[in-house]
């Protein structure tokens, strides 16, 4: 909620005292029902107790920042701790799409009798009514409802995809459909330029309040094989006590008028897959993990086309010592042609590829699936305009190869004979060169097409040297093992990559600061994918930081908390300007009224 309960619950996140409990499946959770589409679940005691552990506790920050903001935040703290909500528990958030769309939060309360005065306290329109074995308020705002018995609270609103502008929550002055309980359409239709009775808005309000009420009901009393916990990977996303954690059940998503135009037979494919990722605050760095469960249907798909690895000999040719970051990834494209045949839609797609004499399979023949992208000797140079002669400009630079393996020969040379590409590309010899040699001249990148890569640089130098092989990459360790047999594998020196934002251009000497404070946070970050086991595929990314000895969500605030303090007294310098400069103009104004006395 906008004023109440939703700054408090993320209050409550960002800033509970830590107690101790036993690590275990949040009880909170059986209130979250498996058509649930989304679910972020905040883990409030895992992430203070890093806080605390490190020394930093919201007393200190909130003095350190001293802000307005800071003070809003540091009331709405205090309000947490005597609102009766469990501060060492989990915070859910949730995204449900069945008889309509709406968002819910859900927590843990220590004593619903301060929950109740904290509510009655701050909630204007406080009015308390009673639901079967729990207690509510309409909450005017966001038009939701607040809901809560002993031992937990959820907050209800109805969601509107198509109302981002406002969060996707109904605004003040608007009322919403239900299916359930909407009233008959003669009854409430009047023309656009007439005004609604109030009879048919306070029906159509109450039908709401109605069906919320409902929907809190339910929620309170959800029988096992409802909740989303039945579910095997939100069970076990759950017990690896994760400090953030979010799981999507994409099925539950389709139910939505946001994916209405899916198709049917898409909908069946995605049975059963579900995406869960969880992330950690350590130690000098953060840690996501994601697992992918593929149902029966893609499976099968994944399955019949075999796992692949990364061709680690297309990175490892690559000419520089001086690696900003790269990306591999082995990628089976005969998969996508699947899918799309699954939701019956090949027909349209070789329909379009026949304008050129190709059909879609002649398109996945074509490539192996194998590519790599790979940038090195990122810098800052000034560069004089291709329109306007004479004018300069600096402009980030950087060397790059991106390298594609080819497929099947003749299909490959069907494509690139055909009508929609000759256009760009004629063949000559063993290779297929630029149909137009002003095209080179006109900026277009290097490249080398043959029957056995696409390969496309950022210069012809540096294209020729990773075709002839004359040197090879130089990686951090532990980089090339560890992407070493992934379908995907990624890394970025973020040191490198920001220690070319010159300084001096910033627009302040507190900017500057802010920068230099930047660069000397962030080290680099890896990815990688691996093939699956089973039908279970498994992701990482892990961002490193400078500072190997201090935990990573501590860095992170502490570097929040200098920014905000140097913000404010770019704030309070500029004001101080201004008030002098009015000062002065209005001192200069009044000389010559003075004078003429």
């Amino acid at each position: 909620m906008k004023r109440t309960i939703s700054k408090v619950l993320l209050t409550a996140v960002t800033a509970a005292v830590v107690l101790s409990a036993c690590s275990k499946v949040p009880e909170v959770s059986k209130h979250i029902p498996k058509s649930a589409g989304v679910v972020l679940d905040l883990n409030a005691k895992e992430i203070t107790q890093k806080l605390a552990t490190n020394g930093l506790t919201m007393d200190k920050l909130f003095s350190a920042v001293q802000t307005k903001d800071s003070s809003e935040m540091m009331k709405s703290w205090k309000d947490a701790q005597n609102a009766g909500i469990d501060l060492k528990g989990h915070f859910f958030v949730s995204f449900v799409s069945d008889s309509s769309s709406y968002v819910t939060a859900t927590a843990s309360l220590t004593d619903a009798d301060k929950f109740e005065a904290f509510l009655k306290k701050n909630e204007k329109n406080f009015t308390l009514k009673s639901g079967s074995d729990f207690k509510y308020i309409l909450e005017g705002e966001s038009k939701g409802i607040v809901a809560w018995n002993k031992s937990t609270v959820i907050f209800v609103s109805d969601f509107d995809p198509n109302n981002l502008r406002n969060g996707g929550f109904p605004s003040s002055n608007s009322t919403e459909a239900y299916p359930e309980e909407q009233v008959d359409s003669a009854a409430t239709a009047v023309d656009s330029a007439v005004a609604t009775p109030v009879a048919l808005v306070t029906a159509d309000e109450e039908a709401a309040t109605q069906h919320m009420v409902r929907t809190v009901d339910r929620l309170f009393h959800l029988k096992k094989d409802e909740t989303a916990g039945s579910l095997e990977p939100f069970a076990k996303m759950l017990k690896e006590n994760a400090d953030v954690s979010i799981f999507v059940n994409p099925n539950a998503l389709y139910g939505s008028s946001m994916f209405a135009m899916v198709p049917a037979n898409f909908k069946k494919l995605m049975e059963g897959t579900y995406y869960t990722a969880t992330s950690n605050f350590e130690k000098g760095r953060i840690v996501a993990n994601g697992t992918y469960y593929m149902g029966k249907e893609i499976a099968r798909i994944y399955n019949k086309y075999g796992k692949k690895e990364i061709d680690l000999d297309m990175l490892k040719k690559y000419p520089s010592q001086n690696v900003t970051g790269f990306i591999s990834y082995a990628f089976d494209f005969h998969m996508v042609g699947e899918i799309v045949k699954s939701t019956g839609m090949d027909g349209v797609v070789n329909m379009f590829l026949a304008k050129s004499g190709l059909s879609m399979d002649d398109v996945l023949n074509a490539f192996e699936g194998q590519f790599t992208y790979v940038a090195s000797d990122l810098a800052i140079q000034k560069k004089e305009s291709k329109y306007f002669p004479g004018e300069f400009s600096e402009e980030p630079t950087a060397k790059w190869i991106f390298n594609m393996k080819v497929g099947n020969k003749e299909a490959f040379n069907k494509v690139m004979t055909s009508p929609m590409m000759k256009e760009m590309f004629t063949k000559e010899g063993d290779r297929y060169v630029y149909a137009n040699p002003a095209m080179a001249a006109a900026g277009m990148p290097a490249v080398s097409i043959t029957e056995k890569f696409i390969t496309v640089g950022s210069d012809s130098t540096l294209l020729q040297d990773y075709l002839a092989g004359k040197g090879s990459i130089k990686l951090p360790e532990g980089i090339e093992s560890k992407v070493k047999g992934s379908m995907m594998g990624g890394y970025i020196d973020m040191e490198k990559a920001l220690g070319v934002i010159p300084e001096d251009k910033m627009n302040s000497e507190e900017e500057k600061g802010i920068l230099a404070k930047l660069k000397n946070l962030m080290k680099d970050a890896t990815m990688v994918t691996k093939n699956s086991s089973g039908d279970v595929s498994q992701s990482e990314i892990i961002l490193n930081f400078k500072n190997k000895d201090e935990n990573s969500l501590v860095q992170l605030i502490n570097f929040g908390k200098d920014a905000a303090q140097a913000m404010e007294a770019k704030k309070a310098r500029e004001k101080s300007m201004e008030d002098s400069l009015f000062s002065s103009s209005v001192d200069s104004a009044a000389v010559p009224a003075t004078s003429a006395h």
